[in-house]
């Protein structure tokens, strides 16, 4: 009995041990396997890290405005007699534009001045009885009394007379007319619009910890979609003399000479402000930053100790972006050689090729 016993135990053994001899043998071939077909190098585009000058500059936007623009505007009513200035004319201070019908101020300007000129032979004539003693100081000081009125008078219809010859009150460009000859305007009615946009401005706002490094006379640049990437120069001229206290930035005014006229008052401008002398930056491509919640990060490629390129990843601190590069704040030394493309194949210590046909520098 006891060695019936002991052959079942054995041979129970034994059918138990088979299969874990098997799934072991299968394991082995299955990480010699693994170990045979490593993951393979990625292949990827590099550059290498650029060291230029960069001055400080404050983004911001803001709106071209004419330094002189208003709409051209009568105050008085009446039919126009003539228009002496057409759509989109230069103009110079003092230009006649508009003529108003003034034919009953006229009318009335020529009794105005017989009453001048009687009010002025009353007086004289009173004024040399009264130093003869032969007129009262009452009648001289009528005589008086009545030239001035008539002077006066004199000189309201002559006011009246000039706000119907409307003239350009700075020299510029007009806008579109919007009347016509014979047309019955009100007072108030809008003649033209005229812009002097031979020098144009631009208010915009910078946060208040940049208000110790401001001041007028430093450099401003403007881009309108109108021109591209072109650049055009001008300075700060006033800064406001208080913080807005709901935004906590403060205002800027900036001035831009226009003697080509290329730019129009009400244009969309991004701008830049720049505050300091240059200062040498690292510079990597935009496409070569990482972006995740545990912070930015860039690939460098080095070698391992059997030579090989590896992708080793490098947190970093980015600053300023301009068009397609970054500054780097911290984490690269500027001699590095970094992944420029390809990135999202890449994880820590990956092996890398590099694409020699593609390896560029940033331009």
């Amino acid at each position: 009995m006891a060695k019936r016993t002991v052959i079942f135990l054995a041979v129970l053994l034994l059918l138990m041990a088979g299969p874990a001899f098997i799934k072991y043998k299968q394991i082995q071939v299955a990480m010699a396997s693994m170990a045979g077909n490593a993951r393979p190098a990625a292949n990827v585009e590099a550059a290498e890290v650029r060291h230029e000058m960069w001055q400080t500059r404050i983004s911001a936007v803001g709106t071209l405005t004419a330094r002189d623009g208003i709409d051209v505007k009568d105050e008085v009513g009446g039919v126009i007699e003539t228009i002496d200035a057409e759509s989109g004319q230069h103009v110079k201070q003092g230009d006649l534009l508009v003529s108003i019908n003034d034919d009953v101020e006229q009318a009335d300007l020529v009794a105005l001045q017989a009453q001048e000129t009687l009010a002025q032979a009353n007086f004289d004539r009173t004024r040399r009885m009264w130093e003869k003693k032969t007129a009262s100081q009452r009648e001289y000081d009528d005589a008086s009394s009545a030239l001035q009125v008539a002077q006066a008078n004199l000189t309201q219809v002559r006011a009246r007379i000039a706000k119907k010859n409307i003239r350009a009150p700075f020299s510029g460009v007009l806008g579109i007319r919007n009347i016509s000859k014979g047309q019955y305007v009100s007072p108030g009615t809008k003649l033209f619009s005229l812009q002097d946009h031979s020098v144009l401005y631009t208010d915009f706002s910078i946060p208040e910890s940049y208000f110790p490094r401001t001041k007028p006379g430093l450099e401003v640049q403007f881009r309108v979609s109108a021109y591209g990437d072109q650049d055009f120069t001008g300075e700060v001229k006033a800064i406001e003399a208080k913080i807005d206290e709901s935004t906590r930035n403060i205002s800027v005014r900036a001035e831009l000479l226009n003697e080509e006229g290329l730019l129009l008052p009400g244009m969309y401008a991004d701008i830049d402000l720049v505050l300091a002398e240059p200062t040498e930056r690292l510079l990597v491509p935009a496409t070569a930053i990482v972006f995740s919640s545990f912070g930015d990060a860039v690939f460098v490629v080095k070698q391992d100790d059997s030579g090989q390129n590896i992708a080793q990843r490098i947190q970093v601190t980015i600053g300023e972006q301009r068009g397609d590069v970054v500054e780097i704040l911290t984490g690269l030394a500027g001699d590095e050689l970094i992944v420029q493309a390809g990135t999202n194949k890449l994880m820590n210590n990956a092996p890398v090729t590099i694409n020699e046909k593609r390896r560029l520098k940033v331009q």
